[in-house]
């Protein structure tokens, strides 16, 4: 249910709300750094992804025993959030706010070659919300702390105007997506 509504907020967001937000925090630019600060954690997910891989894969080759199952499934769904993110932004082909905003451009272009045509879904949410949408159904008492960083890292994009408000939301739904998707595939005990 909460997909459904999340998938309908995000075309509601591209009709009335993504143009204005844009235009709001381009013509408010001083707080720009603080809001690219707010989506610094995002960097971090790819590249603890592929260590706990890489530490996974030799711990295996040396028959170390068993795996960390909850980090399995975080590491997969992040690589995975990658990957659905960058087939989505090709098939979708929806302009940035600095697209829009300088050339006027904010129609889509669906299977575009441009650089132009990439800003949806958010690959930044998605690759942060993937790992920490497993963490959010396996460590639930901390939920606060993994809705806090997600929410952290889209208010940063969206305020830094590197993506439109439906943007970050397409992000979180892929992210989400890819989530559920590992732990279908990587079943993981409540920790």
């Amino acid at each position: 249910m909460f997909a459904a509504t999340l998938a309908v907020t995000v075309v509601l967001c591209m009709l009335f709300v993504d143009r204005p937000v844009a235009e709001f925090f381009a013509e408010h630019r001083v707080l720009r750094p603080v809001f690219q600060a707010c989506a610094v954690p995002s960097l971090f997910s790819l590249p603890l992804a592929a260590l706990f891989l890489l530490y996974t894969l030799v711990r295996k080759l040396r028959g170390a025993g068993a795996v960390n199952r909850l980090y399995l499934a975080a590491s997969v769904a992040t690589l995975a959030g990658t990957a659905a993110k960058d087939e989505l932004k090709w098939l979708i082909g929806r302009p940035w706010p600095d697209t829009w905003l300088y050339d006027g451009i904010y129609n889509f272009h669906p299977l575009a070659m441009s650089t132009l045509y990439g800003g949806f879904p958010s690959g930044h949410t998605a690759y942060i919300a993937a790992p920490l949408c497993v963490l959010w159904t396996k460590m639930p008492r901390y939920r606060w702390l993994w809705g806090g960083l997600i929410g952290l890292v889209m208010v940063g994009l969206v305020g830094a105007d590197y993506h439109f408000v439906a943007d970050v939301l397409g992000g979180l739904l892929t992210g989400m997506a890819c989530a559920w998707g590992s732990l279908v595939l990587i079943p993981v005990r409540d920790a």
